[in-house]
């Protein structure tokens, strides 16, 4: 059985996210806009991983989304951990340091696995892997 999965990041600009992933070899798979001519939803992707970017803009929140509006502004980042699987880790890695990305764990090999985490502009730490014995 073939699953995928992606996870939504609720960000404080959207544009500025999609920047952010395509310094890092993500390309954009959509992208809506909304009445006030910003992004308002997107999707970044590498190989079948996909990291979705929504922006809830406080005026829509009024009334009936109040709760939801509470809990999407918490701090973004907060205890969050998002860990993409893929072979080419170093080329990221490069790719990062060029974007100086702010690297929150240099590359290295560790038991599961070669990984780096880096701090994309709202603070959700990402976690690059390649898992021991899965790409070999």
């Amino acid at each position: 059985m073939k699953a995928a999965m992606s996870v939504m990041l609720n960000v404080k600009d959207v544009d500025r996210s999609v920047k952010f992933y395509e310094a890092l070899g993500f390309q954009v798979r959509w992208k809506w806009e909304g009445d006030d001519g910003k992004a308002d939803y997107a999707g970044v992707g590498i190989g079948d991983a996909v990291i979705a970017l929504g922006r809830i803009p406080k005026d829509r929140m009024a009334g009936q989304y109040d709760d939801y509006a509470k809990w999407v502004s918490t701090p973004l980042g907060a205890g969050v951990i998002v860990t993409v699987e893929l072979r080419p880790v170093e080329r990221i890695y490069e790719r990062a340091k060029k974007a100086k990305a702010e690297i929150e764990s240099r590359l290295s090999k560790r038991p599961y696995g070669t990984a780096f985490m880096l701090n994309d502009p709202d603070g959700y730490v990402i976690r690059f892997l390649r898992p021991t014995g899965v790409f070999a």
